[in-house]
């Protein structure tokens, strides 16, 4: 499929489901938004075919298609649950579309056929419509403690060594933090959905550019210097390290849980990102504590686009300070 106009179709047919969801304003035509936007994918994740990604696809298929109907159902037989009041039974089927604990397996194993742009559109733009319609619902202090349980999933990336699987366990527990920040305010979900997609983006440039599938083949990463550092503090910004624009979101959405008392829930999730922090950490390590071989010479009259981003992600927190204080 390599008609440049079927995939400009699908692209603009995935925004506009997308749209379509969190513009309307009864259930039923968030659902029909879901739907559209599972439809618009599959061609996506197919642009470059191999077994791998059609099995890929068929697994995104079936589970979204699953979680669809139950949501379908809920929606239709609302009255008849004695959860009225609670919207748990609603949530659950948008937890699996996020691929939220206890419904998060699928992602790493899915991602790992998918191409590079593939992986990123699962990471950011499908994370959309599901987390705003979660925002619609009134949630109360059990359904908070399930979001916390939620974050739990940090455990499962320990031993992986695909950067996919590594990725998609980062966005299961980004997602987390999101959720409570939607819940909490929407503004803030705006601001921490926009970094770290931007921070999703050059990550998943650089590895596309160098076609790294693996933990180990970072060993070998000696071919630019200056794109070497800039993987490493994005890897450090992902990680949520304070100088970077990472920390930036994170402490945002802390701020607003002292705000509003909710001590034990941050404590939690603070916790959980330290179990995160491991396996990005591992991968720092090929990349700090490898012999480098490289001239002096080479650090001059180098032009390089990434500086910029380079700058922006290493003082963000400085601009934010002078402009917000």
């Amino acid at each position: 499929m390599n008609l440049n106009l079927t995939k400009i179709m699908f692209f603009i047919m995935l925004m506009f489901s997308t749209l379509v969801s969190i513009s309307s304003s009864n259930w039923l035509s968030m659902w029909m938004g879901l739907e559209l936007n599972l439809f618009s994918i599959i061609p996506i994740l197919n642009f470059k075919s191999s077994i791998y990604s059609i099995e890929a696809t068929m697994k995104y298929f079936l589970i979204q298609a699953f979680a669809s109907i139950l949501l379908l159902i809920f929606l239709i037989n609302k009255n008849f649950f004695f959860f009225i009041n609670s919207n748990f039974m609603i949530i659950m089927p948008l937890l699996m579309k996020l691929s939220l604990m206890p419904f998060h397996l699928w992602l790493p194993s899915m991602m790992e056929g998918l191409n590079w742009i593939a992986c990123l559109l699962m990471m950011t733009w499908q994370k959309i419509s599901p987390l705003i319609m979660i925002s619609y619902l009134n949630t109360n202090k059990n359904l908070i403690f399930l979001f916390t349980l939620i974050s739990m999933n940090s455990i499962f990336g320990l031993n992986q060594n695909s950067m996919r699987k590594i990725l998609a366990m980062s966005s299961i527990n980004n997602s987390t933090w999101m959720l409570f920040a939607i819940v909490l305010n929407n503004k803030l979900w705006m601001n921490y959905f926009l970094i770290y997609s931007m921070l999703n983006f050059l990550m998943i440039k650089i590895l596309n550019n160098y076609n790294i599938n693996y933990i180990n083949q970072l060993k070998f990463f000696n071919l630019n210097f200056f794109f070497k550092l800039n993987m490493l503090m994005l890897i450090f910004s992902i990680m949520g390290l304070p100088p970077m624009i990472g920390f930036l979101m994170k402490w945002m959405l802390i701020k607003n849980l002292i705000y509003n008392n909710m001590y034990m829930v941050m404590m939690m999730l603070i916790m959980l990102t330290i179990l995160n922090l491991f396996f990005y950490i591992k991968m720092s390590y090929f990349m700090l504590f490898n012999f480098n071989l490289f001239n002096k010479w080479f650090l001059q009259f180098k032009k390089n686009n990434y500086n910029f981003f380079l700058f922006m992600n290493f003082f963000s927190l400085f601009f934010s300070y002078l402009i917000f204080y």
